[in-house]
This record gives C-alpha cells, structure tokens and sequence, in this order.
C-alpha cells in the first residue's frame, strides 16, 4: 500500500510539472482536487477538500470485491487518508519546486502526449465500409489464403544428364544416404555435417541444406518436379527419402516440417481486417497531425550542425583512441533510437485454428495473426488514488 502511495504520489508532482503553464484558453491549469469547491466536504486540507460525492462516485466504479474492503468506517478513512497523503505530498514537492526537475517535466510532458493522443485519437473512432474491407482482402488475399508448404532439408551430387562419371555420382549418393540413415531421425546435427561434407547445392548448402517452407509449385520450379513428390512423401520430422534422381543431378532430402494450408474467407477475417484498416488510418492521421504541428512550429533541422554532434560509443571500462572514438576492437555499431509509436499496436494475420506445423518457420517468413488481445494504450493509465 505505501509503495502504491508514493508512486502516486510521484505521478502527481510530475503533473504539477506543467503548473506554470497555461492553457491556451488563457486559464491557468487547476491542480486542486476538488476542482470546483462544490460538494459535501468529509476531509479538507488548506483550501481543498474531498467530498462525499466523489467517494460515492469512486467506490462505485469499484468492482464488487474492491468494494467490499471499505464497508468500515476504518476502511474508508484509510480510503481518504491516502488520497489526502498524495494530495498534500504533491503540494510540498510544489512548494519545494520539484516541478521543475527535468524528470518531473520529462514524465508530465509524456502524460501529457499520452493523454492528447488518447483525445485525438483513441476517442476520435473511425468507421470502415464493407467495400474497404473487401478491397484490403483481395488485394492481400495471400495473407489469408495460402497452399500448404513443406520444409525439407537436401544433400545434392550435382552431375547433369550425359555426364560421363553419372554412375559414379549416384553409387556417391547412395553411400551418403546410408551414412545418413545409420543416424537417428532426431539427429539434426549429424545431417548437417552430411551437408557440409558432401552436398554441392550452391544455393542451400550455406544454411546447412535449409530449403525453408515451399509450396509443391516452388519446389518444382526450383528444384525438379521429382523432388517435389519426393518430399510430399514424407511425413514424419527427420524422414529421409530415397535418392532422388533429376536432370541436374542426385538429392538426399530429410523432412523438416509441414505447414497446413490457409483458406480463410472474408467473413473468416473481417473484423481483423477492420482493426487493421482503423490502425492503418489512425497511424496516417496521427503522421498528418505531427507534421501539422512541425509546421506551425516552423521546425526546422540543421543537418550540418547535426553531423557535428559527437556520440561515444565506446563501452564502459573499453579503451579509447583518438577523439575519444573506441579502438576498433571495441566498437560496435550505434542502435537505432525510436520512441513508442502512438497507443494501440498493428493487428497481424493469424493461421488456421487447428492448424499444425512441425519445425519453426524460416527467418523472416510472414504469418497472419490477430492484434494481441488484452493490449493496452498508452493513455490507459490508472489515476493516482482509488485504483
């Protein structure tokens, strides 16, 4: 309870940041809690006070086993005890100018944007017709309706029709598939050195014979019509199949994984397709209004004074050279900044319910999802006392 006291206590006194300010009515902002001087007071502190009303008010926006540790006389005044310690901890750190720490400044214009953006926003919702929903549909349709692909793993002798040592390769061949099946299925490791030793596949052997998720169409076009059947043939995770005999040479493939097929309809997928559509316009009316406000501001960014600015990136403890610039066996490439994008976050497609795949999917490979449920906005922050 008293940690929750002080952090609200601190929430209050960022706000207070702002207190020499003023609205653009030309009002200055009211900071006392009972923001009109009206009601039934049942606690008053130098000119403010807490009314019965509000407490009416506040526990009824309680849920039911809230409520019930404040049916006492005590447990109320406990209840307003901690309002009043906030309100008149808020009002010291005012007298003493804590206001104006760069901290407290810092977290009061943060709440501030948080709270603009809640207004212009998250309140500000737009509607979506039929006819946008189903143009986003069709024209992302491979998002939500896919083939099945499947995963394999290959060893390739390359030697093409009419080479004269073709017979030798395949005799090759078939002795790396029986290297390859005195290993357990389960044994990933001992393929991929197969891999390293043998396979002469330019394109999969830097990945360790990865062929990531193809659909049959792709392994046929990339490989041959004789290792797409091969590989829908296997089932199991670690399955080998049988030597495979193209055109271009010979294939050894271990199954990696499988993923079903995609086949949503538009009424599987409109309400996710209408939370993108909202976040997708809410995103560019939040980039207009920012740019709005640049150019009433007059912004403006000197790049040359900019590229001036040093940054040492010279870890803690590391040696420095010249200018204070690391030694190159410490440096380390600067991160890119960015601060949170406005509330709310991007709905994604998501599979098939009951779909099953086996093995992960392939670095930087694209699922549909649905937006995580229970998110939260940054203007849903709770108020410093009675929550």
């Amino acid at each position: 309870m008293k940690t929750r006291i002080f952090a609200n206590a601190l929430l209050v006194v960022a706000l207070t940041g702002v207190t020499g300010c003023k609205k653009d009515s030309g009002e200055n902002i009211n900071f006392r809690h009972n923001k009109d001087g009206k009601g039934t007071p049942v606690a008053t502190f130098g000119d403010d006070s807490i009314t019965a009303e509000e407490l009416k008010q506040k526990f009824s926006e309680m849920s039911p086993f809230i409520r019930a540790r404040y049916q006492t006389v005590e447990q109320r005044k406990e209840y307003v005890d901690n309002i009043v310690r906030v309100e008149l901890l808020a009002a010291e750190a005012r007298r003493r100018g804590l206001q104006n720490e760069p901290e407290v400044v810092d977290a009061a214009k943060k709440m501030m944007v948080q709270k603009l953006i809640q207004k212009e926003f998250d309140e500000k919702k737009g509607t979506t017709t039929d006819a946008e929903i189903a143009e986003y549909y069709e024209k992302h349709k491979a998002d939500y309706v896919k083939p099945e692909t499947t995963r394999l793993s290959d060893i390739f002798i390359a030697s093409a029709k009419g080479d004269p040592d073709r017979a030798k390769k395949k005799k090759q061949a078939d002795e790396v598939l029986t290297k390859a099946k005195a290993n357990k299925p389960t044994d990933s490791a001992a393929y991929i050195a197969l891999v390293r030793q043998y396979s002469e596949d330019s394109k999969t052997k830097p990945v360790d014979g990865d062929m990531r998720f193809l659909t049959e169409t792709d392994l046929t076009a990339q490989f041959s019509p004789q290792v797409a059947a091969a590989g829908a043939s296997l089932k199991q995770l670690g399955d080998l199949s049988p030597v495979v005999e193209t055109d271009q040479g010979f294939y050894i493939l271990r199954f990696q994984g499988r993923q079903a097929a995609i086949n949503h309809g538009l009424d599987q997928v409109k309400t996710q397709i209408d939370s993108r559509i909202k976040y997708d316009k809410r995103q560019q009316n939040f980039n207009k209004f920012v740019e709005t406000l640049k150019a009433n501001a007059k912004y403006k960014l000197d790049d040359a004074a900019l590229a001036k600015v040093e940054v040492d990136a010279t870890p803690p403890g590391a040696p420095k050279t010249s200018a204070g610039s690391p030694s190159p066996d410490t440096a380390r490439p600067a991160m890119p900044l960015s601060g949170p994008p406005p509330s709310g976050s991007p709905p994604v497609g998501s599979p098939p319910a009951g779909s099953k795949t086996a093995g992960s999917p392939p670095a930087g490979s694209k699922t549909a999802g649905s937006p995580p449920a229970g998110s939260k906005t940054p203007a849903q922050t709770q108020s410093p006392a009675g929550r």
